[in-house]
């Protein structure tokens, strides 16, 4: 058999995204392999166009899969990574590891698109690249992790959300970061959202409001006077940490 038709018939078993990922970084190495001894030369593009289609009996997740790569066309790439991360494979690794490979593009529409995708996964062990979501210059890919945060549950994220709830230029991602908050019952969450109460945006507060009385079962007016209040004699019932 040769070396050629050994990584085919491997590569029938294995994720479109683990073929692609494996195809892109192997090229040269296949290219070379596939050209050598007893094997007639091959198109590299259309012998892993032929793998997956076999694979999978049809188009729509080859396209994807292409698409997800399209570096050139941002919009295309970040439908792509929407559209994977709607499937229900598309939360096992070999796609995570795509959608962390996303976070680099120069894009924000696709490192936003990436961050969601990772967080709807709802794997705590995605926290670490919403923390830099969290932080990125561009206020859409803030969004983006603010909004992917409130799918995750990992205490890592509370000082970067803090932060958000309390300084972000843009209210939705304020908004985003307040209901994320809402599963973190610390007397520092539980402060920051008192304190939100005040805000002059009206979402913020009843966002923080909804928070509060979800963590604390009371249902004080919407402004801080009462609940700073209440903590005052409550304060040892939270922890000050996650």
């Amino acid at each position: 058999m040769s070396r050629c038709q050994k990584i085919v018939q491997l590569s029938y078993r294995a994720p479109v995204i683990g073929i692609l990922i494996a195809a892109f970084m192997a090229l040269p190495i296949l290219l070379a392999g596939c050209s050598s001894g007893n094997s007639d030369p091959q198109n590299f593009n259309s012998l892993v166009q032929n793998w997956i289609k076999h694979m999978q009996g049809g188009h729509s997740v080859v396209t994807q899969a292409r698409n997800l790569f399209a570096t050139d066309n941002p919009d295309t790439q970040r439908a792509a990574i929407a559209w994977m991360a709607r499937q229900k494979w598309g939360h096992e690794k070999p796609y995570m590891d795509a959608y962390r490979l996303a976070e680099s593009s120069p894009s924000p529409l696709v490192r936003g698109q990436a961050l969601l995708a990772l967080g709807t996964s709802g794997q705590p062990s995605v926290a670490p690249d919403l923390q830099r979501g969290l932080t990125d210059p561009s206020q859409f890919v803030r969004l983006c992790a603010a909004m992917a945060a409130t799918y995750v549950h990992n205490p890592i994220l509370i000082p970067d959300l803090i932060t958000r709830l309390h300084h972000d230029s843009n209210a939705q991602v304020r908004i985003y970061a307040a209901e994320a908050l809402r599963s973190y019952k610390t007397r520092p969450v539980i402060e920051t959202l008192i304190n939100a109460l005040d805000d002059s945006n009206v979402a913020i507060v009843q966002a923080a409001w909804d928070d509060l009385i979800f963590q604390t079962g009371q249902k004080f007016p919407q402004h801080s006077g009462p609940w700073q209040l209440w903590l005052q004699a409550h304060r040892h019932e939270f922890r000050t940490t996650g």
